[in-house]
């Protein structure tokens, strides 16, 4: 294996030595000799005076450029800030006479004279209890277009949030007399 190697390299020694030689041997081409320029015999030209420039007046000169520009929007570094959300608040009681539905019946009250006998239905849709003095009605009697009687009154028992309750009261007249008998919710207080 030894010899092997050795060999090689002598024939590698070798082969750069034979190219060395072969181009030692090669001679460049010569370069080509300029000849000499013939000598003139003419006079060589006068220096002249360099024409110098006339001063013109100075010119003003404008250049618009239109450049156009879009506004581009700048990326927040964080996240935008969530605003929390709102619970929905209470939702405002509304007022009783809102509330409230009424239905009535008119009749003679029996035993007596001049007298009408108003059962009042009220159902409670407000959401809550009702006391007896959060709700009051108004009943009145009319002749002819024009109001004749009117008495308020309220039930005497509460009122359970969904419920009915039922109130009584005397409209002082005769039921012939009347040409109509209104029942309507008021606020407490109301005239």
């Amino acid at each position: 294996m030894r010899t092997r190697v050795f060999a090689l390299i002598a024939v590698l020694v070798l082969a750069i030595a034979l190219l060395w030689l072969t181009r030692g041997r090669q001679h460049p081409a010569p370069l080509p000799v300029p000849s000499p320029m013939p000598a003139s015999t003419a006079a060589p030209p006068s220096p002249t005076a360099a024409p110098t420039p006339s001063p013109e007046p100075p010119l003003e000169r404008h250049s618009t450029v239109v450049l156009p520009w879009e506004s581009e929007p700048t990326p927040s570094p964080t996240a935008p800030e969530q605003e929390p959300t709102m619970r929905p608040g209470p939702s405002p009681t509304p007022e009783v006479s809102e509330c409230v539905v009424v239905t009535y019946s008119a009749g003679v009250l029996p035993g007596t004279l001049g007298r009408i006998l108003v059962d009042v239905w009220l159902e409670n849709h407000c959401g809550r209890d009702l006391g007896p003095l959060e709700v009051w009605f108004w009943v009145g009697g009319y002749r002819q277009g024009d109001l004749v009687q009117s008495v308020r009154g309220h039930p005497f028992d509460p009122i359970p949030r969904g419920g009915e309750g039922k109130a009584y009261i005397v409209l002082p007249g005769s039921i012939d007399w009347y040409d109509r008998i209104d029942v309507q919710v008021i606020a407490p207080g109301a005239a």
